[in-house]
């Protein structure tokens, strides 16, 4: 089971953050949800969660992409530059596809990507890996 490791879901869809609390929760992880990319990086310095799932199209097209960056290059965010990152969009294409140069600097690649609708056994199983708890 998730042993209480915390999942932050970061998606301004509340069917879906609704629908992967409860997946998760019933998992055994305790959930904490933000419905913006501004809201996910206030929660990530208040509630450190030890998974990230997020959204990439939020306030903009890059929302989560930019939270990404935020969290592996900005200073004020380095207490959480080791958490993983479960990214998922409705976007087919991959970002090291998407972003042909940013692969090189490793600028926004997440540790995980999953389109939607995601394949919950592969989701689950992802997130499992991520956090150690396979």
């Amino acid at each position: 089971m998730g042993s209480e490791k915390i999942i932050l879901i970061i998606d301004d869809d509340p069917d879906f953050r609704a629908s992967v609390t409860s997946l998760l929760g019933a998992q055994g992880f305790k959930v904490i949800e933000a419905s913006s990319a501004k809201e996910g990086l206030e929660k990530i310095v208040t509630q450190p969660p030890d998974l990230i799932v997020l959204d990439v199209m939020m306030e903009n097209d890059f929302a989560g992409y930019e939270v990404n960056q935020a969290l592996k290059f900005r200073e004020d965010f380095s207490i959480a530059r080791n958490i993983p990152i479960l990214m998922v969009s409705s976007v087919a294409i991959a970002p090291a596809s998407r972003f042909l140069r940013a692969a090189d600097a490793g600028m926004i690649m997440p540790n995980c990507y999953m389109t939607k609708p995601l394949d919950i056994k592969e989701f689950v199983e992802k997130v499992h890996k991520l956090l150690g708890t396979e």
